[in-house]
């Protein structure tokens, strides 16, 4: 099955993140890109928690291949 099409923005600035202390409304992200135009990304709780454990890790790798060895 083909993938859908998907759209790459270079992301100049992050805007504002917003999060609601009410689940079921998510968060915002906002961002500035290259297009001239801002992009707001809705994510619901899950998608939000999903990406920040994503980051964690992400941060947690970059941070043992500074290490000295």
């Amino acid at each position: 099955m083909p993938s859908d099409p998907s759209r790459v923005f270079i992301i100049l600035d992050v805007l504002n993140i917003a999060v609601s202390a009410d689940p079921s409304e998510g968060s915002i992200i906002s961002m500035k890109v290259r297009e001239g135009a801002d992009v707001s990304l809705w994510l619901p709780a899950e998608a939000m928690a999903k990406l920040q454990a994503m980051m964690a890790q992400a941060d947690l790798k970059h941070a043992k291949s500074l290490q000295p060895q």
